[in-house]
């Protein structure tokens, strides 16, 4: 039998004490709580399914919606957006084969018609303000966000770097459109000897070299049309997909889960 949510884990998820978990359900607007604390106990409330009788009037929605919204993020070069959509077409493409569909999400904004949210390569502090502002699960992809109530899937660089180096033996430059989470900068940059970050088309033809490392299909595409080398993972982007997918619905599901990341090559 799963374990009953108490007030106390809440307390605890949310890095709050039990007295201020209570005042927000109980609405105590005499105290002085602050709006961003606030969303973040209502959030795990309902990332948790902690539901006191007394309160559920209070809760959100959970009626499955079978729709899953994927962040695109602003401020995307050309190459960004192609990368993006080639993403989500597949994405879409995966959950019709369980009736589900994907929408599109422009904007940092609260859904309430949707299951999920699934925002990829955000710096940090843009998928916080896209988790505050929302009471339903969002996914992180290729951004390190380090807070267990939220799930993580991102690439296992060094096991692809390992198989990168059995293929290219000579040597390679890893090449992938430009991060905007700054640890995810920096840990490439100490995975791999030579890398280089790409946000339009000119950078792409600008590269020195014939060798490269990609994770991204669109680049694949790109640097074999310039008659490049090129190491790919075979299915590399379907298995973020389904892991992502998969994320989804254990988050959807509200039930406890010790692993919160996953690490795909």
């Amino acid at each position: 039998m799963d374990k009953k949510v108490t007030m106390q884990d809440v307390a605890d998820a949310a890095g709050v004490s039990k007295s201020t978990v209570s005042f927000i359900l109980n609405g105590r607007d005499d105290l002085r709580i602050s709006e961003q604390t606030k969303k973040k106990v209502w959030q795990v409330i309902n990332m948790l399914n902690y539901r006191p009788n007394l309160y559920a009037k209070n809760l959100r929605g959970t009626k499955s919606n079978n729709v899953i919204a994927f962040y695109m993020g602003q401020g995307l070069s050309d190459l960004e957006k192609l990368n993006f959509f080639e993403f989500f077409d597949a994405a879409a493409n995966i959950l019709l084969e369980s009736g589900k569909r994907a929408q599109l999400l422009l904007d940092i904004d609260r859904l309430d018609n949707v299951d999920a949210i699934v925002a990829r390569n955000l710096a940090k502090e843009d998928f916080s303000a896209l988790a505050e502002c929302n009471f339903i699960p969002v996914i992180a992809g290729d951004c390190v966000v380090n807070d267990p109530i939220f799930y993580e899937v991102s690439i296992d660089y060094p096991a692809v770097k390992e198989s990168a180096d059995k293929s290219l033996p000579a040597g390679y430059t890893y090449v992938c459109t430009y991060p905007k989470d700054d640890r995810l900068r920096h840990q490439l940059l100490s995975v791999f000897p030579e890398v280089r970050f790409v946000k339009c088309y000119a950078d792409l033809t600008a590269l020195e070299g014939n060798s490269f490392l990609v994770t991204e299909p669109l680049l694949q595409k790109a640097l074999l049309g310039l008659g490049k080398e090129i190491f790919y993972p075979d299915g590399l982007m379907e298995r973020q997909i389904r892991q992502v997918l998969e994320c989804v619905s254990l988050a959807v599901s509200r039930e406890h889960q010790e692993q919160h990341s996953f690490y795909i090559s």
